[in-house]
């Protein structure tokens, strides 16, 4: 099975959210030279049959799909790791036990507890050799754990404890709201939050993620030391775009 490029040895990253998740959509991000596009189904209704002609159009395209998928679940996990999925994006982790439960659900044994069946696309449904197999899927699967609340934030050196995180991710809104700061991403509170987070990752040596939604954002964080940024949405960057284009012609 054709591997993406990994992103994984960049200083910096960079790859919109995809809320309208659609083939096409894929490949422009990879003609447009992002590092990756993140398939969502937390905020979306896309389900798990629809991510195949992503995961397609991901590989022609040499651009890494990251799936954030809708909670931490084995079955949502499993089902994106079987399809040659990656980079697997767990929401709302808050403790040490909720990173053990995606480290089981996404790595075979001994590291983890994934459901082993060989007759899956990861495998090349059997045409891979048996221990070649486990032992790629286990190297290839990179997990990106979400941290978006207070508690996930006072239990982050607890978090970074777990072997197996590829990505500490950050969701300044969400971390906002539990802060009772709704909305407001640049509180000094919601700041000062961060940074601590990037901190402990930094001593760890786990790379850390956020999201963005304006440049100035995003290369506050890149200096900050961040290297994942998952930027806006695909719709909100058309929506820019087609808005510019307006007020440059201005009809």
């Amino acid at each position: 099975m054709k591997q993406s490029v990994s992103f994984a040895g960049r200083a910096h990253s960079l790859g919109p959210f995809l809320k309208c998740p659609h083939p096409e959509m894929v490949e422009a991000c990879g003609l447009a030279g992002f590092d990756f596009a993140v398939a969502d189904m937390e905020h979306t209704p896309l389900s798990p049959r629809d991510l195949y002609p992503l995961v397609l159009a991901a590989e022609r395209r040499g651009i890494e799909l990251v799936v954030r998928v809708p909670k931490n679940d084995e079955m949502y996990i499993k089902w994106c790791v079987d399809l040659g999925v990656r980079y697997v994006q767990i929401p709302f982790v808050q403790s040490r036990a909720d990173v053990e439960k995606a480290v089981a659900s996404a790595y075979f044994g001994p590291k983890g507890e994934r459901g082993l069946c060989r007759f899956v696309r990861s495998a090349d449904y059997s045409a891979e050799e048996r221990g070649a197999y486990l032992e790629r899927a286990n190297e290839q699967t990179r997990l990106i754990v979400q941290v978006e609340g207070e508690a996930g934030v006072d239990a982050i050196d607890e978090i970074l404890s777990v072997p197996g995180i590829d990505t500490l991710f950050l969701g300044p809104y969400d971390l906002s709201q539990s802060l009772k700061k709704p909305g407001q991403i640049w509180d000094p509170a919601v700041v000062a939050a961060m940074r601590k987070v990037v901190s402990a990752c930094d001593k760890a040596s786990v790379r850390t993620g956020t999201f963005s939604d304006t440049p100035e954002g995003a290369q506050f964080w890149m200096k900050e030391g961040v290297g994942l940024i998952e930027y806006a949405s695909d719709l909100n960057l058309f929506m820019g775009a087609a808005a510019h284009l307006k007020s440059q012609l201005k009809t």
